[in-house]
């Protein structure tokens, strides 16, 4: 890709905000993410590519599940976010792992139109499906990349566990607006109920499926701030009468008048399922 080349916008933007938001994501769904794709066959020794790798949390998780035998490369067509992954990169070559993990290529590159000097044995990806305008044309050309008999795996969430249990009144409004958000534009990018059906669609015969829903209380670390920091980054509010998005200080506001509730109400709050679909590469047709 051409360093002068526009970008395709993701569609949540790479604002500072939004790459921290996409950090603490991370934290939480991090280790579902490393099952689903265990799960599916990801392993030692394999190489491995990551279509729209962003900040690189995926990358870094496929790295270690090939260990120092594999390789995956990563590929974005963000430079923001790509030069945080690449800093990310540096410190953990310089950290007390460096050497467990498999080897880390970043590159810049318009998604899907990758180019790669062979086939990859495994294909994978988090939450980049939900912002194509094709999704399943976008699965079916990046599955080319694959060898046959290679492995297919992405994830989306699915956003209908979105609540609090009880039901409480600020909370449930937040998590209604987070929702709403997620499906501006005319995508869905809360849709992983729907990617069996969008392999399928692909020319993919899924091999398996994996869900998992995280919930948490006003104890746990990530659930409550990650979505505040969600609603934060995806409906902003104006500040003032000049406009603009809330303030850190408001955002802490809400943070407090959301925990108070939940404890009150002794409520837990329910995040997106994170829906894991995987497939085997299937043979090239014979020229």
């Amino acid at each position: 890709m051409r360093p002068d080349a526009p970008v395709p916008a993701y569609t949540l933007g790479h604002a500072p905000a939004e790459m921290d938001r996409l950090l603490l994501q991370a934290r939480l769904y991090g280790p579902v993410t490393a099952r689903a794709f265990r799960q599916a066959g990801l392993g030692p020794g394999m190489r491995v590519l990551d279509a729209g790798c962003g900040a690189g949390d995926v990358t870094f998780i496929v790295a270690e599940a090939v260990g120092p035998g594999g390789s995956v490369t990563g590929v974005d067509a963000a430079p923001e976010a790509l030069d945080l992954a690449r800093a990310r990169l540096s410190d953990r070559d310089r950290g007390p792992g460096a050497g467990r993990a498999g080897t880390v290529d970043f590159r810049r590159a318009t998604l899907p139109d990758i180019a790669l000097d062979e086939p990859v044995d495994a294909l994978v990806g988090r939450l980049v499906l939900g912002h194509q305008d094709e999704p399943a044309a976008f699965l079916r050309r990046l599955a080319g990349l694959v060898r046959p008999g290679g492995l297919i795996a992405f994830q989306e969430f699915d956003n209908h566990a979105l609540r609090t249990v009880p039901e409480t009144p600020l909370a449930g409004a937040v998590l209604r607006s987070i929702g709403e958000a997620l499906r501006t534009g005319g995508k869905d990018r809360g849709a992983g109920a729907r990617l069996y059906s969008l392999f399928r669609r692909a020319g993919l015969a899924p091999a398996g499926i994996s869900a998992t829903t995280p919930m948490g209380g006003v104890e746990d670390p990530l659930v409550l701030p990650l979505a505040v920091h969600t609603y934060r980054t995806l409906c902003p509010r104006p500040s003032g009468p000049g406009g603009g998005t809330a303030t850190d200080q408001e955002a802490i506001g809400l943070e407090d008048r959301m925990r108070a509730e939940l404890d009150a109400a002794g409520a837990v709050l329910i995040m997106p399922t994170a829906v894991t679909v995987w497939a085997t590469a299937p043979a090239r047709p014979t020229p």
